[in-house]
């Protein structure tokens, strides 16, 4: 690639240009983030877990949590700075550690390319590769993302600089925060790190081993990691894919590593990640928990997570073949190096630029296709294309690529057990990896006249270089967009701490019902699955402060014995079971069970169910559910009064209904009713929260006002309207169209 001036002195117009490009994704971002809840609902356990830490201390001793501390201290000093624990709140912190994960991406592109057009282009593409923060709000996942592109951005800059302490100190205390959030995330950094510095140790003899005993390490840490579930396809491939991955991009190292690391170097290591536990431990300590405590919620408990729970992978069926394909080819490239044949380096160069081509294809797919998942079907065989030293490549260079590309191969393992969000968190330094040797690939082949020979060539390389990834910025910017455009669609679902998250009108009614029901008609909720939102947005609290979305796996007999026990002395305890879920569990061979389930479907029978949520209450207890219409048929008669739409509500105050309609959003072309002052009379009965009465029945006129609690009786004509749905959705709006309140017709 042509050299071009640094961003920061190229002229004022380069900044602004980059300013709009990351307010403009950040605005789409953060419409994303807020128009999108997933129904097994790791939001709400996370939510409910960091604030019961806060509240109550004793983290692991009383307080249930599959994930490290380092999450928990970081919320509560942000509590401590007036943070509340909301789904707002926790969505925010989630949009600025997308954002932070994308801007450290960019300054890596940026120090590498020095091109405008690229840095673009890794930042839009950034955004879009962890579009999936979207569906994990709070959850530590985000945390991990920005933790690790702050030491792989930071450590980048400094090794290019040759502050070699300074990588150390900030890739010790990255590892060991990550270790203190995931066990397993942050021992992939640590091997990571201590792969960098064998590499690149001063001890001339260690530095020769140091390939040979990697290798064998390559070797093992799969084997390990995935023992439990080595019977399984898919973590065979993942494991024989790592394997052989890592061995082909430890041997395109080469030989010619520069000696910068030392002894020292990992006594800085070490201190910065002891300053790390230190602090945080003091912490957890200090708000109840022993030693003990912390030593089972950080390393013991995580190693029986795959039992508990498991995600698989659907590799590619290309994956294996080229895997094999492209270690043959690293040893083919390898073997000609090593004869002195300056042809593996263009071999290689050009490879580098197909392969980051592909990088390029899986990001231009989106949204249609997710870009981490092809990528990480395919980037690890890749790897050693850009751990390659070209010929003329500085040394600074080659250390700095080295540490990001051991940081990538290590957080790849990030996706077992479970192969979801880990996916994206665990690779998205595959941009910033892309556009570093992409461009690397550009100079080293522009600087050759033997490839590049006269200038119109050259020109036209350099205007490819430019040309590509501004226009990839420039698509992938306009898709993240256009699909942020569905905030404008839906309802506000309007709940506390919740209330300008925007879902489809169907979504946002039945979280209302469900809420409010609990509100109303519940002293304690618990949920199976767990779904924990619920008792954020009614204010009713859990039986015990141990909460987890798969309790029935996680929480040992002692845990549930005293969820049990909380709930028998609540008569008045509810249980929404989200059945789907359960269902979805049963056929992965994860179906709940224990002494807490069948306390649940011994004692709680079903008061009602609304796209497949089962509102359960003690057997021998009714309810009036509120927001949850239903029809009534009266005797066959000439008269236009035949049948009544009944509606118990909640309404805003101050607010004036003029229509009520009913539509199935799940049937957009089938007639919905709309009930105005032409065809309907409204009948409105004042009660408590509870159904019972407050006042006697009176006819209202159209337009009305009810302000509160209420029962609503539509009386018109059924022959003279379409005939509703179970579970349609009823919208009741002001004269101009807009919506005040959401319900549901029972199923």
């Amino acid at each position: 690639m042509p050299e071009s001036k640094p961003i920061a002195t190229a002229g004022w117009w380069r900044t602004l240009v980059f300013t709009a490009a990351l307010a403009a994704l950040s605005y789409a971002a953060a419409r994303l983030m807020f128009s999108a809840f997933m129904f097994y609902d790791d939001e709400g356990y996370v939510l409910v877990s960091l604030r019961n830490f806060a509240e109550h201390g004793g983290l692991y001793r009383d307080v249930y949590s599959q994930y490290g501390p380092f999450p928990f201290v970081v919320y509560y000093l942000l509590h401590g700075l007036g943070l509340p624990f909301t789904h707002i709140a926790g969505r925010l912190v989630t949009l600025a550690a997308w954002i932070g994960t994308a801007l450290a991406c960019a300054a890596i592109a940026r120090q590498a390319t020095r091109s405008l057009p690229a840095t673009l282009a890794v930042m839009a593409g950034t955004f879009a590769y962890l579009w999936i923060m979207v569906s994990e709000p709070s959850h530590p996942g985000s945390l991990i993302a920005l933790t690790v592109a702050v030491a792989g951005a930071l450590g980048y800059r400094w090794l290019m600089q040759g502050e070699v302490g300074r990588w150390a100190l900030i890739t010790g205390a990255a590892a060991a925060a990550l270790a203190l959030t995931k066990v397993n995330v942050g021992g992939f950094v640590i091997l990571s790190g201590a792969a960098w510095i064998l590499l690149h140790h001063e001890n001339a003899r260690l530095r020769r081993l140091a390939p040979w005993l990697l290798g064998a390490g390559a070797v093992v840490v799969p084997l390990v990691l995935m023992r439990p579930m080595l019977s399984l396809g898919w973590v065979q491939t993942f494991a024989g894919v790592f394997v052989v991955s890592a061995l082909a991009a430890l041997a395109a190292v080469g030989p010619q590593r520069a000696a910068v690391a030392g002894w020292p170097t990992l006594a800085r290591c070490v201190a910065g990640g002891l300053a790390v536990v230190v602090a945080v431990t003091a912490v957890v300590l200090l708000r109840g928990s022993s030693l003990a405590d912390i030593l089972e919620g950080v390393v013991l408990g995580p190693l029986r997570m795959p039992a508990a729970f498991n995600l698989s992978y659907t590799w590619p069926a290309a994956t294996p073949a080229f895997a094999a394909a492209s270690a043959l080819a690293c040893a083919l490239a390898f073997w000609r190096r090593r004869q002195g044949d300056a042809r593996a380096d263009s071999f290689v160069a050009w490879a580098r630029l197909a392969a980051a081509g592909g990088a390029v294809y899986a990001v231009w797919q989106f949204p249609d296709s997710s870009p981490d998942r092809v990528i990480f079907g395919f980037g690890a065989p890749c790897l050693w294309l850009f751990l390659w030293p070209l010929g003329g490549t500085a040394a600074p260079e080659r250390t700095a690529v080295n540490w990001l590309g051991l940081l990538w191969l290590g957080q790849s393992l990030h996706a077992f057990p479970v192969a979801g969000s880990q996916i994206a968190w665990g690779t998205f330094f595959a941009l910033p990896l892309a556009a570093a040797g992409g461009a690397d690939a550009i100079r080293w082949l522009a600087a050759r006249r033997t490839v590049v020979s006269d200038t119109p060539r050259r020109r036209s390389l350099g205007r490819a270089a430019t040309v590509a990834p501004a226009a990839l910025a420039l698509l992938v910017g306009l898709r993240f967009h256009e699909a942020a455009k569905r905030y404008d669609d839906g309802s506000d679902l309007g709940l506390p701490g919740a209330e300008f998250l925007r879902l489809p009108s169907q979504a946002s009614a039945l979280f209302r019902v469900l809420s409010y029901n609990a509100a109303a008609h519940a002293d304690v909720v618990f949920s199976e699955p767990g779904m924990f939102s619920l008792n954020f947005w009614s204010g009713r609290p859990t039986p015990t402060l141990a909460n987890v979305t798969h309790w029935f796996s996680l929480l040992n007999r002692e845990r549930q014995d005293a969820i049990v026990a909380a709930l028998e002395a609540k008569p008045n305890a509810c249980v929404v079971v989200q059945r789907e879920h359960i269902e979805y569990l049963t056929r992965r061979s994860f179906a709940p069970a224990g002494v807490l389930h069948d306390y649940i479907d011994r004692n709680f029978v079903t008061a009602f169910k609304l796209d497949n949520f089962e509102f359960r209450v003690r057997r021998g207890r009714t309810i009036e559910p509120l927001l949850l219409g239903e029809m009534l048929v009266y005797a066959e008669t000439p008269r236009s009064e035949n049948t009544a739409l009944k509606l118990r509500l909640v309404l805003p105050p101050g607010r004036t209904v003029a229509r009520i309609d009913v539509t199935d959003p799940r049937q957009p072309q089938a007639p919905g009713l709309a009930f105005a002052s032409g065809n309907a009379r409204v009948e409105l009965t004042r009660t408590d929260l509870r159904g019972m009465p407050a006042a006697p029945a009176r006819t209202a006129a159209w337009p009305f006002q009810a302000d509160g609690p209420v029962t609503v009786l539509v009386h018109f004509d059924r022959f003279a309207q379409p005939r509703p749905t179970a579970g349609a959705l009823i919208t009741l709006r002001d004269a101009a169209g807009a919506e005040i309140a959401l319900a549901r017709l029972k199923e």
